[in-house]
């Protein structure tokens, strides 16, 4: 049997968009990104997509499928994301785009969702059959795995925790509410909030941070019956030790229910980069392997040879 032709996986975040080639055993062929541009996304993904096609090697002979992952909400089923802080994708069919542009299916995906996919297939969960997983960065995404399937909802945002209300009547969230999770978590909210740098953080606002996040994760473990949750990204690496100490005090105090004894709260020691992410949606499990990729002339590098190494910043760059 010959092998199957690699995937385009494309990873869309609020500071870069980034894209790749990758086969059937998790192997990057080739890869690029750039930073998110003010204006004309669509068109700086479609050069982007491009650029990376036209570097493939001969031998690859092109894909046949592409994976989408894009900070949520999203609507799987139309295949349109809205992703906060681009103003100009609110409902934009992505799936319909890049349909159009490679002639090939496409799958579209939160960023939740396909963190929740890699960890299940590639990363520390391959053993858990239930949990949530928490992507606390520029923005927080999460999604749910249950019993070894990821839960999807109406529109593919099951799982998702930014937008519980934490705090009513606390701090206005972009969404238009008041009390969610995302503005005491994503460091987007943190940095304007303070007007500096994570890692200029007073004690108490990582203290509000881990009493916030520990509330979010209890109503949902309560919610679906979940005992484990892994957490990660640039602000609990930011915040560190500290931030998971107090959610999970916070835990300890809001789980009372005897099914929720021994509630796990882990945070991977291994990270999983946006790109392999995203190629988890097509469901076979990529492998570690990744070799060193030249870049295609004229872009920006794409750093580190591994993206499993690759660990954005807390601004996702």
């Amino acid at each position: 049997m010959s092998p199957r032709p690699p995937m385009l996986a494309v990873a869309i975040e609020p500071a870069r968009l980034a894209a790749a080639l990758v086969d059937g055993s998790g192997t990057v062929l080739v890869r690029d990104r750039v930073t998110m541009p003010s204006r004309d996304v669509w068109r700086s993904l479609e050069r982007l997509v491009r650029r990376v096609n036209a570097a493939a090697p001969e031998s690859v002979g092109g894909f046949d499928r592409v994976t989408a992952s894009c900070v949520g909400p999203v609507d799987e089923q139309a295949g349109t994301v809205s992703p906060p802080y681009v103003p100009a994708w609110s409902n934009f069919a992505l799936r319909e785009h890049l349909e159009e542009l490679t002639e090939r299916p496409v799958t579209v995906a939160s960023a939740g969702a396909a963190a929740a996919e890699a960890e299940r297939v590639i990363g520390e969960a391959t053993d858990t059959r239930s949990y949530l997983f928490v992507v606390a960065d520029a923005t927080v995404d999460s999604a749910c795995i249950i019993d070894g399937r990821r839960l999807r909802g109406a529109h593919g945002n099951a799982g998702s925790i930014a937008h519980i209300t934490v705090d009513p009547d606390g701090l206005a969230c972009w969404c238009g509410s008041k009390g969610c999770l995302e503005p005491y978590l994503s460091s987007i909210a943190l940095e304007a909030e303070m007007n500096r740098p994570l890692r200029r953080v007073n004690p108490s606002t990582i203290e509000r941070a881990g009493i916030m996040l520990g509330r979010a994760i209890a109503s949902m473990c309560a919610t679906v019956d979940l005992d484990t949750v892994f957490v990660t990204g640039g602000v609990i690496d930011a915040f560190g030790d500290q931030l998971l100490d107090v959610a999970r005090r916070e835990l300890h105090t809001r789980t009372r229910l005897p099914n929720l004894d021994g509630l796990r709260l882990v945070e991977p020691v291994e990270h999983i980069g946006p790109l392999l992410r995203a190629a988890a949606l097509d469901g076979p499990a990529p492998s570690d392997s990744e070799p060193p990729v030249s870049a295609p002339a004229g872009s920006e590098p794409a750093g580190s040879a591994s993206i499993r190494s690759d660990r954005p910043d807390r601004n996702g760059r």
